[in-house]
């Protein structure tokens, strides 16, 4: 199974694969093209599950906005798990970079930390 995980932002939206037991960043792309994007990745990477992180505050109604009407339109199960500090977690982990490549990484990192997340709950194990 192929699962595509994906931290949504209001600019830029990061994305994150695992073909096994880890997840592993993949790309960060504006967030006014992703559907593009995704509906070509999916095909091209034979994608068999989603997992979007909602986060808390200003930007949770968009997220859960996008998830319910974007990705479902997708046509492939869509599981949305609690990100709570995976932004956080993803700039400690970036914290040796440079500014600039940090600040482009965190999506993707923040994406592979919350499907590395929804790989390890006991959710999926079960």
């Amino acid at each position: 199974m192929n699962y595509l995980g994906i931290d949504y932002g209001l600019k830029k939206t990061g994305l994150a694969i695992a073909d096994g037991p880890l997840a592993e960043p993949l790309a960060i792309v504006d967030t006014d093209t992703v559907l593009t994007y995704l509906t070509h990745i999916i095909e091209k990477l034979g994608i068999d599950e989603l997992v979007i992180g909602q986060p808390e505050g200003e930007i949770a109604p968009q997220v859960r906005k996008f998830a319910d009407e974007k990705l479902t339109a997708l046509r492939l199960p869509v599981h949305v798990v609690d990100e709570t500090l995976s932004s956080a977690d993803a700039r400690r982990a970036l914290l040796h970079t440079t500014q600039s490549r940090r600040k482009a990484g965190e999506h993707a990192v923040a994406a592979a930390l919350i499907l590395q997340s929804w790989l390890d709950s006991d959710r999926r194990k079960l």
